[in-house]
Formats: C-alpha cells, structure tokens, sequence
C-alpha cells in the first residue's frame, strides 16, 4: 500500500494503525474506492425516501424522539440539522485528550464507510480532511450517558459541521472550529443533511476510540515491563509465570473485541439491501458498547494483577538494602488506587429519557477507568525503573535492558543512591517518548 496514502474501508482498521495514523505514519488517509460505492448505493435509497409520499422512516424525514413521528421535508430538515447537536452537545470537566478524539473523528469516518449508515461519501472526505490536517475536535470528558456517547460525539459534530460553539485543537492551541478551518484551506461551515447528524452522534465511538489507546498504550508498558526483567536478578516469585501467561491470553482476548469494534456500524437506522435492488431501514440496540466495557472492566484486573508483582519487585530490592524506601511506599500508593479501579462500571444500568431504555451499560466509565489506571501503571513502572537504576549506583551493566540504559543515559542527574520525585518525573516523561504512548495527557 502506498505509504503516502492508505484508505479505510470499513472492515480492516486496528488498533495499530490508528496509532500510527494518529503518529502521521500514515501519510493522508482516503476513502476507499469500494467504500464510496456502497455509500453512494445506500444515500440513493435516502434521496428516493426524501420525494413526496415516500413511507414515514425515523431519522430520515421524521424528527427524534417526541418527534420521531412527525414528518419533515427536505428543507425543514436541513435547518433542523444545524440545531439538533446543541441540546445534546453538554459536557464538563476537562477537555478529553486531542489524540483520542482525533482518533474518533477516524474511527466514525471508518464506520461510516461501511455504507450501512447511509451518508454521502463527502461527509466521509469533510471528516478525513479535519483528521488529515491534523485538528482534534475539543470534547468535554464529562456527558456520555453509556448507551452511546451522544454528549461527546454531538459536540464532534458540530465541529465538523462548523457550528458557531465548536472548538478544536490545532498546534497545541485551542480555537474556534470555522476560524481553524479557514485558516488550514478548508470550508468554515460543512451542511450536514438528513440523517448524517443523527449518524455522527447516535454510537460508542468516543469509547471505542478511549478503548483503542487504553489497549494500545498498555501493550507497550506490559512489552517493556517484560525486557527490563529480562536484565535483572530477582529471586522468583512462585505464582509469576502462571499469572503472567493467563494476564497475556486475557489481554489478546480484550484487544480481539476492541479491533473488532473498530469496524462496526453503530448507529440508527441502519440500510440493508434487499433482492429488488432497493433498501430497508432495520431499527436495532447498534449503539450499544457493552462488550467494550465489560473488557476494559477486565483490563483494569489485569493491570491490577500485574502491579503486585511490580510492587513485590520494588520490595525485593529493599529487602536486598538499597535505599528504596520512599519508592516502595509511592508505589504502595499507586497499587492501592489501581485496585480501587477493579470495580467495575459495566456492572450498573442507568436508564436514561424517562426509563425508555432497558439497558445502559456505562462502556464509557469503563473506558476512563481504564484509561486512568493505565496512567498509574506507567507511574508504577517509573518508580520500579527508578528503584532499579538506584540499585546499580550508577554502574553500566552491558546485560542490562535497552530501556534502563536509554534512562540512564537520560538522566545524567542520577549520580546517587537515592532516586528523588523529580528524577521520577524524567523517567515517567523518557518512558513515555520512547514508547511513543498516545492520548494520556
């Protein structure tokens, strides 16, 4: 595939290559040639049900909601789109990081491909051309009710579309989206028609995209964590390798749903084709993320079961008479919080708009969740590289891992036996450059 320019399809993104898009390794992502067929097969089907005496169909030329029977034209539609985004759109607390809701503008993009949710391929390019220059839309951490992320994902919407309140990242900076937009080449404002808005907010992809850095980013930290033992003498801790293998097939299991995840349609209505050639709307739960938050439940007991032995490691050494004392207590602390994640938040059900639904798994909790106790994990593994450059009082071992001689190396101000917080900070910072870890700002 040529490296200047890969297409999503619909069916082939991973985990791997949203990393490495999200890295610009990619080069400018496209829609796929079959993609944009199957797209523009199903948004004819829209156009026909959009003439006059076409059959009632929810979404399309109805309203939502209280309104889901009540029939719009084409024009009303069209100033209705521009408003449907704002009384979902709310959200608190802190700005989600900008790789990870980059990465969800390219996920939806990929979703949408597929060709089951009905838009116009120049939806597909609106959201690629924001990804492919690099903007990130600016989303509240705090909104999604669980069943689908309508909160987050209708505040990406309204940047794509180019609403007045939208805001993105670009270059470190946050702005208003049109102003961006003008700047960077692109149309300030992008209409949105019938049905697309419905098909960017109503889905899990801000937790799928959570999910996929979650995955990502702890496969490196459990890949070094296994080279820097590799380099050092310990006394063997007799359930280790047992635990270690059952933590390594449950993480390619968790990984397994969330790339298979990548590729799934998760809106509503969907379009299928029938034999005559045309299509039929088919209603379902498509939102719903359950799977996704019953893994990441399971990935916080993983890394939980793994911060143990990291701890008893840490323990080793100070049995041994090195000076790691005040990093065995910080790491007691990290292990401590870690386990309090184990809860899981797959476990509740929330109903939302006056009950009507049966089943709110909370995916999104799960997601962020995860997410935190991945950033304790990397600080856990910061203070065990930290206990053991202490260790080695500043004697290069040839034997010893990649990773403990490039912080070494680092750290030319670790000329001591004891390890402070400031030079834990240097190393949580290498750790996290040398494993180019994404998303956990």
């Amino acid at each position: 595939m040529d490296m200047q320019k890969n297409y999503i399809d619909g069916y082939s993104l991973t985990i791997e290559g949203i990393a490495s898009a999200i890295k610009g390794e990619l080069g400018t992502i496209g829609i796929a040639p079959e993609a944009i067929s199957r797209c523009e097969g199903s948004r004819n089907q829209i156009r026909k049900w959009l003439e006059k005496d076409a059959p009632v169909i929810y979404g399309v030329n109805t309203g939502l909601g209280n309104l889901k029977d009540t029939v719009l034209s084409p024009e009303d539609h069209l100033e209705w789109n521009k408003t449907i985004p704002y009384p979902h759109a709310v959200g608190m607390g802190e700005a989600i990081s900008p790789d990870i809701t980059r990465a969800s503008l390219l996920i939806r993009a990929n979703v949408l491909c597929r060709g089951y949710s009905a838009v116009r391929p120049e939806l597909i390019q609106r959201m690629l051309d924001i990804f492919n220059k690099g903007i990130s839309p600016v989303v509240l951490e705090l909104g999604s009710t669980g069943l689908s992320d309508l909160g987050p994902l209708s505040q990406s919407a309204m940047v794509v579309a180019g609403l007045e309140e939208a805001e993105v990242f670009y270059q470190g900076k946050r702005r208003r989206a049109k102003e961006c937009f003008q700047e960077v080449g692109l149309e300030p404002v992008f209409q949105l028609e019938c049905k697309e808005v419905l098909a960017q907010m109503n889905g899990s992809t801000m937790t799928q995209a959570i999910a996929v850095f979650a995955c990502y980013n702890m496969q490196q930290l459990f890949d070094i964590e296994k080279e820097i033992e590799k380099s050092i003498e310990l006394d063997a801790i007799d359930s280790k390798e047992k635990v270690y293998s059952a933590i390594d097939q449950s993480f390619k299991f968790i990984s397994g749903v969330v790339n298979f995840e990548n590729n799934i349609t998760c809106d509503n209505p969907l379009l299928f084709k029938v034999d005559s050639g045309d299509y039929e709307p088919v209603m379902g739960c498509n939102c719903s993320n359950t799977q996704v938050g019953f893994v990441l439940d399971l990935l916080n007991v993983l890394i939980s079961e793994k911060s143990n032995y990291i701890y008893e490691m840490i323990s080793q050494l100070e049995s041994e008479g090195y000076k790691t004392k005040k990093l065995r207590g910080l790491a007691s602390s990290l292990v401590r919080e870690i386990k309090a994640l184990c809860l899981p938040a797959s476990a509740d059900s929330i109903p939302t708009k006056g009950n009507q639904e049966d089943h709110v798994e909370f995916s999104y909790g799960a997601a962020r969740k995860a997410m935190k106790a991945v950033k304790l994990y990397k600080v856990l593994l910061s203070c065990f590289l930290g206990a053991l450059l202490s260790t080695k009082a500043n004697k290069e071992d040839e034997a010893e891992s990649g990773i403990l001689q490039a912080v070494r190396k680092h750290l030319e101000t670790i000329r001591k036996a004891d390890t402070t917080i400031e030079d834990l900070e240097a190393i949580e910072k290498h750790l996290e450059k040398q494993l180019c870890l994404i998303g956990l700002e």
